[in-house]
């Protein structure tokens, strides 16, 4: 079930960065996100929060954002999406390049929860994944 999952997931991801469109098709209802780099900020629950998570809470620290798929590790069924964000800060304009991660799970063929970590070896470690470099 991983390579479908990986499948989806990437469809996800290129609708996001290509179109900026969010495909709720491929997000479960009851989508749980947990950003690991907001402090305090809890969950993010359904589309709603997700939508909240995405667009008002991380996406608005940034004047500008690009994001670059890298690579995609499977971890049983769920998936670590590996990326680098490049973004500009609102009012600081400071620009920083940094490799992200999150940890990917599926519910029915959709996207049922994301966790967000600053690092690759954050994800890699709370998935309990050894890395055998999958693209």
């Amino acid at each position: 079930m991983s390579d479908g999952n990986i499948a989806i997931l990437q469809e996800f991801n290129e609708s996001l960065v290509e179109r900026g469109e969010i495909r709720w098709d491929l997000v479960d209802e009851d989508v749980v996100v947990v950003d690991h780099d907001i402090p305090d900020s809890g969950d993010y629950r359904g589309h709603r929060g997700f939508e909240k998570w995405l667009v008002e809470d991380w996406g608005s620290a940034w004047e500008s954002y690009t994001l670059e798929n890298e690579r995609y590790v499977s971890s049983g069924d769920s998936v670590i999406a590996v990326f680098v964000v490049t973004a500009q800060g609102k009012g600081s304009g400071v620009e920083i390049t940094a490799r992200n991660a999150t940890v990917n799970e599926f519910r029915d063929g959709r996207l049922a929860r994301v966790d967000y970590y600053t690092t690759e070896e954050e994800a890699l470690e709370a998935a309990g994944t050894v890395d055998r470099g999958q693209a």
